[in-house]
């Protein structure tokens, strides 16, 4: 029993040098972000065909039709299948209301479908938009020019953040008077992203665009985040 006890407060003593150690222990945490700029590489577009008619089935039949030739219209411009992909559906009815009678009256039914599209190439965006367009597509919900993977140039940024984190340390410990040790700890966000509009090259569509519409890419900042903790004496 003597032992176990002489044991136990071996252990506890152990682990209060441990926390006084850590009490101790003077560290330094700063930031740094590296921006990069990069070209976009996939546009995604949106696109949606409404229906209206006093009959649910009709408007859907109407519907069907018109996204068929919409579906049909882009994989002309070689987007495949495994591109496209239907983002919602619905059938709803609409009303309006009457201000001489207080009543709500029924106009019909709305029929609306939405469709995704990744397109990889982006000299072929105005190509699709023209296609879906034409063919029958009535609301263009986004065309968004991006990176598909961000993730790509982690590390040439992260290298930037860890150079610029390092610099602000030196630089604080400096300014401080005190003397700046190992790295501790570590840690880096998920790169971030925000689209910048300079002057790029337009691109218009033809076919029934008599004035085209000019699309511009523009280009993508990425940032990445580092924080490191310093231990300093």
């Amino acid at each position: 029993m003597r032992k176990t006890l002489l044991a136990a407060a071996a252990v506890l003593l152990a682990v209060a040098s441990v926390r006084a150690a850590e009490e101790e222990r003077r560290t330094l945490t700063v930031t740094g972000t590296a921006e990069i700029s990069v070209d976009p590489d996939i546009c995604y577009m949106s696109f949606s065909v409404q229906t209206r008619h006093k009959s649910a089935a009709q408007a859907y039949r109407e519907n069907n039709e018109l996204m068929n030739k919409v579906n049909a219209a882009i994989k002309k411009q070689d987007i495949p299948a495994k591109d496209m992909q239907t983002a919602n559906f619905t059938i709803s009815p609409e009303y309006h209301y009457d201000r001489t009678t207080n009543k709500r009256i029924f106009d019909g039914y709305l029929v609306s479908h939405a469709l995704n599209v990744k397109v990889r190439d982006l000299t072929k965006v105005p190509d699709v938009l023209d296609a879906a367009v034409t063919a029958g597509a009535n609301q263009v919900l986004e065309i968004n020019f991006t990176v598909e993977n961000p993730k790509r140039y982690a590390s040439e940024a992260r290298v930037d953040a860890i150079k610029a984190a390092r610099a602000k340390a030196e630089q604080i410990a400096q300014l401080t008077g005190v003397k700046l040790g190992k790295p501790i700890s570590i840690s880096e966000s998920e790169p971030g992203r925000r689209i910048l509009y300079p002057q790029t090259a337009m691109m218009r569509t033809g076919g029934d665009f008599d004035e085209g519409v000019t699309l511009e890419p523009g280009e993508i900042k990425l940032t990445h985040t580092v924080y490191i903790t310093y231990e300093i004496n």
